[in-house]
Parts: structure tokens; C-alpha cells; sequence
């Protein structure tokens, strides 16, 4: 049997140009794509085989297209067309007909699926499950950034930009699951990338013999019968400097600890939502984004008669055992015309008669220590008010715009997100009760429906919670007496305030589980004091639950602006005969109200409001770096006691700026690399054209290079070159069609051994009569490595 003929020299060039960048981009995306492995409880291989489907078949389509000849958008439009119909026939194969045309059924079956997935985005807690709906949408992402990347490798001729793409996949997954990239995975892009870079033999002058005239490269006249073709090139010097700079920011930050992106923009952990439509002004939507987000404005804004920042509420969660939290709309809810709101402080106002009975109006002779308090809500979409805790009463215009009141938890929903423009007073009555009061006025046994909705599980029998509650409340014989002793722990120095240390160490979330992991950590933000207070106070029988809302913020000339970074989420208690009473654990945030101190003057408690007085508020974080040092970085930062401790460097830490320096080396010394390896290419080619070539880039890159209208004699002389090299590539290029190929063995394509080594000599006297800057210069930034249009 005979053996296989080899490749032609067009299945070659096919395999070199079209076939290998296309496995190259596919190596590249799929690597990428591993840093989003925290994000799913899934393997690795469960998540990424189904969601990688579209994205495969698109590069192959897209590579075929390219091989009959067209470069751009061709390739790039039959790779979409392939990567959508793949996507569809992958998911949604029972709403298209015959299993094989998309319909309009199939339309409403992505647009379902995008609803889905969106719901997994703003309510579920990371790691999440491998649902169809967050496949398919992974799916749609790795096939754009595929093909896009493609475009740009080798539709655009530059894979220096096309390691942007997966670039920014690298880094949302770093923001989305505040996790790192593996670094096996982020070795193989890297690799992909730097394979990309050197793949294409555009990169050095290539001949493209054939009968006839030709032009010249640089734009002379027609009659050359063998053309150099220098193309862009694969290795754009400066834009690969660019790309590889943004891509080791991006990795610097992902693997040093940098907030924005181990805080995470969509960290692990609680997700929130609020009935239908809640919007992302809405604080209880997801407050330990907010509390990340920065210091923008909320939307809210109010003014009071004393001057003093007050608690907002929105909504209160049903279930705080529940994981992620959630507040249904109200089985009840009256118009704000004809509903009052039920707070504690109403139950102890003198006249409580007359506030039943002007319940939606506010008229003057109400209680003389109420004050009249005036919210503006600027583009407010949520489906719950902004409203003052202890709130008596609101103007009618609140349910003018659809709102209604729910006594049982004096908060106000509605059923749209129609962003709103809104002014309107609210009555806001104060608890001006002493701990010995409060206590006074207590009863023992809470009303049975109280207790049905807020009161303890069978969850908790048994747990930790529990038995640090019992710790905690011993010797205590009044309710209010063991929430303030619940209290005061959850202050003490044991904890501290944390809005990075609960994501980063994996109980940034609700329920039984993470509250107990709170407890042990001793780190956390108000989602976890709040947690943990409500929990603990329902284990030892008082109902309890928890609202979300803002805490107080100062006044800059008589006007109290909420920022988001305010959100904040606190505990009520219920004591009998008195009412749902608010108190605050969280450390550094809010302030501790008087009938929560037993001893005010040995207890010093944070302030609500730090910059009471002054011009600006500062976020909790803000004043928790004011109060407890190290707050923000997490348990890690003290010792047993919650005292700062020594600073430590972990092992890896240490092994990741490691990492980083090297990559650092890497990428500087990249273009120094490639400049090397393209001339010890050219110079051992045995190509005259290559070896004029590098003359030409050794030129460019020491300056001047060859100007546009100096010959191929005048160029060589200038440089002191041999002039036999100059002949050769003028004769090559101009030499009419006919030689004889004695002729052309001689002065062609092949130059003699003497030629190069002349051509050596030329490069090296050329740099060694070059100043050591220039020389430096040409070496670490060689500008031959810059397309022509781009040169300046």
C-alpha cells in the first residue's frame, strides 16, 4: 500500500490560518470560562459541556466559512446563525418545528427562560444549581464572546485584542463569586493567548510568488513577480503590551484582595426579593450588594423638625429562618385614608383614641412630642415606601399612588414599579421609654397569632443558636431583660462589622446554618446581627423578626440624603403589652435606644447618625474603621478576644504576589521575545526577502527607517549593508517574468550562506553605532512590531 500523499501547501496554510486560531480561541474562552466554577454547585465538567455546545459548533462553522476564502463577517455571521441555531435546538427543541425551524413558540420560550434566569440572578445564593435557564444563558455568553474573539483573532488580524473578551469573563466571574480563577485554568488562556500571538506566519514578510507583475509592498509600481505580503501581523506589540496590562489588572486584583472584586458586585450570599418587580433601588433586593455598591444617592430623601436622622423601613422579612429571605405582599392592606399604622409608640401615646380616628390625616392636636416628617421619593421604582419607623400616619397621596398600608408589620406596599416623583408628611411618634419602664410595662405571654408568625421553630430546638441564647439570657426573668442581654452580646467585643469577611469565608446568607456561622466567626454586617438577635431571642421565646430599610443619616443643610451604602436591616421584638419594638445589635451602625441600656453611662453605644452636624454621612463602614479597627477585614485580623492582633502574611498571599510579579516580568519582556524570535526566523530562513525584511524592521526599530521614496540601493547603502543584498531583492522583485532559473537560483528566493552572515554583520554594526538608549529602546519596545498604518 502506498503512503498517504502529505498535506498540500494549501491544507497546510488552511490548517496554520484558519483551523489552529479557531482551536486556539476555543482553548482560550473555555479556560476563561473555568473561573466561573465557584459560581455552580456542579463539577466543573456538569456546567461547562452543556453550556460550551453552541459556542464549538460556532467556531468550527465560522472556521469553514473562512477557509472557502472570506475573512470577516461572513465567518462571523454563519458562526452566529450556527451557535443560535445550535442554542435553540440544545434547549428548546419541542417549540421548533419538525425539532429543526425556530417559531414564534420558541421566542416566547427564551423569553420565559431569560425571566427565570433572571429571577436566579437577583434571588439565589451562590453556589448555585445547574438550571436549564442559567445553562442556556451561560451558553449564550460563551458563544458571543467565541465568536467575537474570533472576529478579532483572525477576522481583524489582531490577537493582541482578542485576549479582551475572555478577559472580561475572567474578571466578572472574579466580581460575581468574589472567588479567584483556578490557576491551572488561567495557565492554559494564558498560553492560548501567547499562542494566538506567534501562530500566524503573517507575522514576518512572506513571499507570494506567481506569474506576472506585482505591485511592490510599499505601494511602488507593478512588476514584481514575487510580492512580500506584510500584513498587521499577529504580534501588534503594542496592543499585545495594552491587552496583557488590562488582563494582569484584572488578575492582580482578583487574586490581592482588592474590595471591588473580592467583595464581589453580586457577592455569595443573601438575595432578597420583595414581592414582584422590585427594583434595584429597593434596599431589601440584595442589601449586601448595597452595602458594597459604594455611596450613590437611594432615591430618598427627607427632612425633620429636631434635626435628627431617623430609621427608614420598607418591608419586614416573613421568615428569618428562611434562605434567601423574602416578604410577600400583605394578605391585608388597607387605603393610607383609612388605615393607620399600628407602631408601638402609638400604643403609648396619651391619646391613642384620636390617632385611631385620624388615622390618614395629619391634624393638629396630635401627640405634642410627635414631629412631622417630610419624605420626597425621587424615582422611586420599588414596590415598597420608604417610610420612618414609629410611623402614626401618612398623607393620603401615599395611597393616591397606589400604595396600601399593612398594619400588622406599618409598612406599605403596592402592586406596580412605576418609578415615582413623590413629596408627603408622615407623623413619627417617639418610644421615649427607660430600660426600667420598658421592663415595667411587660407582659409575659404574647398573643397566640403573634407567636404563630413570628415565634421559634422546631429548627431551633437544640441548636447552637439556642444554647447561646440560654448562655447568654441566663439569670434573666424578664423578656426584655434577656433581649437586651442578647443584645448587648451581640455588641461586645467578641463580634465585629464586616461586609467582606462573611463572602469571603461562605456564610454571607440567611437562615439556621450561616447565622450559626456567624456566631462562631464573630464577623459580619447587619443582615447577620440582625439574623442572629431575631433567632436567638425566638429561642428563648420572644417572637421576633427582622425589617429592612435605612439607618439614619446626618443632615447637610437641614436635608437627609440616603445613600445606599445606608441599607440596613435590624431586628423588632415583641413585648407584650407594649408592641413590636425596634433594637440594633449591629456593630458601629445605627444607635442603641435608651430602653436597650441598662447602663447607658458604663455601655457607651455607636451613634446613629456620626456626623451628626456636619456636611456629609459616612457609610458603616466609614465609622466602623473609626471605632473597631480592622472591622472590614474580617475575623482574621484579631485575636480570640476580638483585639486587633499582629499582622500575618499568609502562605498564599505570598505565593500570589509572587505569581503576579511574574507575570509582570512576562509581559514586559514579551515583546523582546517576539522581536527575537522573528529575527532568528528571517535571519536562518535562507529567504532573501527575510533577510531584507529584517534589515528593514532593524532600521525601523533603531531609526530612521526606510523612507517611502528611497530605493532599495539607496536604503542598503545607507546602512553600510553589502550591496549584493540590495541586488538580490531588486531582482526578485522587478526582474521580468521569463528568467531563466539558473538566473533565479542565484539572485531569487534562496540567497547564499555569505549573504546572511553579511546581513548579521550589518545588524550588529548598526546597534553597536546606536546610543544605549536607542538600543534599549529598540529591545524592550521594538516599534517593528507595530503594524505599518498604526506607526507614527
Amino acid at each position: 500500500m502506498s503512503p498517504a500523499p502529505a498535506p498540500t501547501p494549501g491544507a497546510r496554510t488552511r490548517l496554520g490560518t484558519v483551523w489552529l486560531p479557531a482551536l486556539l480561541v476555543a482553548l482560550l474562552v473555555l479556560a476563561a470560562a473555568v473561573s466561573l466554577d465557584a459560581a455552580f454547585q456542579a463539577p466543573v465538567a456538569g456546567w461547562l459541556v452543556p453550556a460550551a455546545w453552541p459556542a464549538l459548533w460556532g467556531l468550527a462553522v465560522a472556521a469553514v466559512v473562512r477557509s472557502l476564502g472570506t475573512r470577516m463577517l461572513r465567518p462571523l455571521a454563519a458562526g452566529l446563525l450556527a451557535a443560535g441555531w445550535i442554542w435553540c435546538r440544545q434547549w428548546w427543541p419541542e417549540t421548533m418545528m419538525a425539532g429543526l425551524v425556530p417559531q414564534p413558540a420558541t421566542v416566547e420560550a427564551i423569553a420565559t427562560s431569560s425571566e427565570d434566569l433572571r429571577q436566579t440572578i437577583w434571588t439565589d445564593v451562590i453556589p448555585v444549581a445547574s438550571t436549564d435557564a442559567l445553562l442556556a444563558g451561560l451558553g449564550a455568553v460563551l458563544a458571543l464572546t467565541a465568536l467575537v474573539t474570533d472576529a478579532i483573532a483572525t477576522g481583524l488580524r489582531s490577537p493582541a485584542l482578542a485576549g479582551l473578551p475572555p478577559l472580561v469573563l475572567i474578571g466578572g466571574a472574579a466580581a460575581l463569586t468574589t472567588g479567584t480563577t483556578p490557576w491551572p485554568a488561567l495557565a492554559v488562556a494564558a498560553a492560548a493567548w501567547l499562542a494566538l500571538l506567534a501562530a500566524d506566519p503573517g507575522t514576518s514578510a512572506a513571499t507570494s510568488p506567481g506569474p506576472g507583475l506585482r505591485t511592490r509592498i510599499d505601494g511602488g509600481p507593478a512588476g514584481a513577480r514575487g510580492v512580500p505580503r506584510r500584513r498587521a501581523g499577529w504580534a501588534a506589540g503594542w496592543g499585545t503590551v495594552a491587552a496583557a496590562a488590562v488582563g494582569l489588572l484584572t488578575l492582580a486584583a482578583a487574586q490581592t484582595g482588592l474590595p471591588l472584586l473580592t467583595a464581589g458586585a453580586a457577592p455569595e450570599g443573601q438575595r432578597l426579593t420583595l414581592g414582584q418587580g422590585t427594583g434595584p433601588v429597593n434596599p431589601a433586593a440584595d442589601l449586601g450588594q448595597q452595602l458594597r455598591s459604594g455611596s450613590g444617592y437611594a432615591g430618598i430623601s427627607y427632612r425633620t423638625e429636631d434635626g435628627q436622622g431617623l430609621y427608614l423601613r420598607t418591608a419586614v422579612v416573613d421568615d428569618v429562618m428562611a434562605s434567601p429571605w423574602d416578604a410577600t405582599p400583605p394578605q391585608y392592606a388597607g387605603d393610607p385614608t383609612t388605615t393607620g399604622f399600628n407602631p408601638a409608640a402609638a400604643h403609648l401615646a396619651e391619646n391613642a383614641g384620636a390617632l385611631a380616628e385620624n388615622a390618614g390625616a395629619l391634624a393638629e392636636g396630635l401627640p405634642p412630642d410627635g414631629q412631622l416628617v417630610s419624605m420626597t421619593l425621587d424615582g422611586w421604582a420599588g414596590n415598597w415606601a420608604p417610610v420612618p419607623d414609629q410611623t402614626a400616619a401618612v398623607e393620603p397621596v401615599v395611597g393616591d399612588w397606589g400604595w396600601q398600608v399593612d398594619p400588622t408589620t406599618s409598612s406599605a406596599f403596592r402592586e406596580t414599579t412605576t418609578p415615582v416623583d413623590l413629596t408627603f408628611d408622615t407623623l413619627v411618634l417617639p418610644l421615649g421609654l427607660s430600660f426600667e419602664q420598658l421592663a415595667g410595662r411587660a407582659g409575659s405571654v404574647a398573643p397566640q397569632g403573634v407567636y404563630n408568625r413570628w415565634g421559634g421553630t422546631a429548627e431551633l430546638e437544640g441548636s447552637a443558636v439556642q444554647e447561646l441564647a440560654e448562655e447568654v439570657t441566663a439569670g434573666t426573668d424578664n423578656p426584655v431583660e434577656r433581649a437586651v442581654a442578647i443584645q448587648d452580646h451581640l455588641l461586645s467585643e467578641d463580634f465585629t462589622y464586616s461586609e467582606t469577611a462573611p463572602a469571603e469565608q461562605g456564610y454571607d446568607g440567611s437562615g439556621l446554618e450561616m447565622t450559626e456561622q456567624f456566631l462562631a466567626a464573630g464577623a459580619g454586617y447587619c443582615i447577620h446581627f440582625a439574623s442572629a438577635m431575631a433567632m436567638m431571642a425566638q429561642s428563648v421565646d420572644i417572637p421576633a423578626r427582622v425589617v429592612v430599610g435605612y439607618a439614619p443619616v446626618a443632615a447637610t443643610g437641614g436635608e437627609h440624603r440616603v445613600t445606599a451604602d445606608r441599607a440596613h436591616a435590624w431586628p423588632e421584638l415583641y413585648i407584650d403589652q407594649v408592641g413590636w419594638i425596634p433594637f440594633e445589635p449591629t456593630q458601629t451602625v445605627g444607635r442603641t435606644p435608651g430602653y436597650a441600656q441598662q447602663s447607658p453611662a458604663a455601655d457607651p453605644t455607636p451613634s446613629a447618625d456620626p456626623t451628626e452636624g456636619e456636611d456629609t454621612a459616612p457609610s458603616p463602614s466609614a465609622a466602623a474603621g473609626e471605632q473597631t479597627p480592622g472591622n472590614d477585614a474580617g475575623p482574621g485580623t484579631t485575636d480570640g478576644s476580638g483585639a486587633p492582633g499582629a499582622p500575618q502574611v499568609p502562605l498564599a498571599t505570598v505565593l500570589t504576589v509572587a505569581g503576579v510579579l511574574l507575570l509582570v516580568a512576562l509581559v514586559a519582556a514579551l515583546p523582546a521575545w517576539l522581536r527575537s524570535r522573528r529575527r532568528a526566523r528571517r535571519l536562518e530562513s535562507g529567504s532573501v526577502p527575510e533577510l531584507w525584511a529584517e534589515l528593514e524592521d532593524t532600521a525601523v526599530d533603531l531609526g530612521p527607517g526606510r523612507a517611502p521614496h528611497e530605493s532599495e540601493q539607496v536604503f542598503a547603502a545607507r546602512l553600510g549593508a553589502d550591496p549584493a543584498v540590495a541586488e538580490a531583492i531588486v531582482w526578485i522583485r522587478y526582474a521580468p517574468e521569463g528568467t531563466g532559473p539558473a538566473e533565479s537560483a542565484e539572485l531569487g528566493m534562496s540567497a547564499e550562506p555569505a549573504l546572511a552572515d553579511s546581513v548579521r554583520a550589518t545588524i550588529a554594526e548598526l546597534e553597536a553605532a546606536a546610543e544605549p538608549a536607542v538600543r534599549r529602546r529598540a529591545r524592550w519596545f521594538p516599534r517593528s512590531l507595530v503594524p505599518v498604518h498604526l506607526r507614527r
